[in-house]
C-alpha cells in the first residue's frame, strides 16, 4: 500500500491536526504516516498552550519514514519555529512527490500559534500552499476580504515563493481561489463552522495530487470531500463540532 505522510501538530481532542489528517488519508485509500511537530493543549472550545518538538526530533521522524515507506504525497501543517521549517525544507529538497503546506497561524478559537515568517522556508520548498483568508493576508501583506483581494494575495505569494496557491474560501462565500500561473475558481457551499476543515482540505488535496490529478480537479475533489464531512458534524464536547470522515468515492 502506498502512503501519504502528514507532518503536523497533535490535537488531543481529535478535532484537528494530525489525527484528522490520518483519518482523511486513510479514507482516500492510502496508509497514513504521521510525524508530530507540536503537542497542543486544547479541547473543542479553546487552546491553552503548546510544546514544540525540536528540529532534530522532527527531522529524524521524517527521515526514518522516507527511508522505508513509499511516500506518494506529503502534507505539512502546524509549525511553530523557523528552525523546524528550515529542517523540513532541507529534507523536502530531496523528495519527489507532491507536497502541500497548510500554514496554521491561528486556531479556529483564536489562539496564536505561529507567524508567516516561520513558514517562509517551506513556502519556497512546497508545491502548493493552502492558506485561509487570514493566513493569506499575513503571508502576502494584502488584506484579503473578498475575491479580488484573494486573487491579488495569491499572485503575490506565488511570485514571491514559487508555489501554487489555493486560498480556501470559508470566509469568501465558499469560493476557493486557485492560482497556478493562471486564475481558477472552485465553487463550494457555506455551512456551519466546524473544527478541522482546513486540515482535512489540505490532506484531501494532497491525496488527490498523489492520485495524479491536476491541481484544478484535486481542489474540486478536496472541496467536495470536506463539504460532505462537514455537512453533519458530530458533537463530542461543549463547542465546535467534529467532521464525519468517510471513504472517498470519486
Amino acid at each position: 500500500m502506498k502512503a501519504v505522510l502528514a507532518i503536523a501538530g497533535f490535537d488531543p481532542s481529535g478535532c484537528a491536526g494530525i489525527l484528522v489528517d490520518a483519518a482523511v488519508i486513510r479514507a482516500f485509500g492510502f496508509h497514513p504516516a504521521a510525524v508530530i511537530t507540536v503537542l497542543t493543549y486544547q479541547n473543542t472550545c479553546r487552546v491553552s498552550g503548546y510544546v514544540e518538538l525540536d528540529p532534530e526530533a522532527v527531522g529524524e521522524q521524517v527521515r526514518m519514514i522516507l527511508e522505508d515507506l513509499e511516500i506518494s504525497g506529503i502534507k505539512i501543517g502546524l509549525i511553530c519555529s523557523r528552525e523546524v521549517s528550515e529542517e523540513l525544507s532541507r529534507i523536502l529538497s530531496e523528495v519527489d512527490c507532491p507536497t502541500v503546506l497548510d500554514p496554521v497561524i491561528e486556531s479556529t478559537t483564536g489562539f496564536r500559534f505561529s507567524s508567516s515568517e516561520v513558514y517562509e522556508p517551506l513556502l519556497k520548498a512546497c508545491d502548493v500552499v493552502t492558506p485561509n483568508a487570514f493566513e493569506a493576508s499575513e503571508i502576502s501583506g494584502v488584506n484579503v476580504v473578498d475575491f479580488e483581494s484573494a486573487v491579488k494575495a495569491c499572485r503575490i505569494i506565488s511570485e514571491r515563493f514559487g508555489c501554487s496557491v489555493v486560498v480556501t474560501g470559508g470566509s469568501l462565500g465558499g469560493v476557493d481561489v486557485v492560482w497556478s500561473g493562471e486564475l481558477q475558481k472552485v465553487e463550494g457551499k457555506m455551512g456551519e463552522e466546524v473544527r478541522g476543515t482546513g486540515c482535512a482540505y489540505s490532506a484531501a488535496l494532497t491525496c488527490c495530487l498523489a492520485r495524479g490529478m491536476d491541481l484544478r480537479r484535486a481542489c474540486e475533489e478536496a472541496r467536495r470531500f470536506v463539504e460532505a464531512a462537514a455537512s453533519k458534524p458530530v458533537r463530542i464536547g461543549g463547542c465546535f463540532g467534529v467532521l464525519q470522515i468517510t471513504s472517498y468515492h470519486p
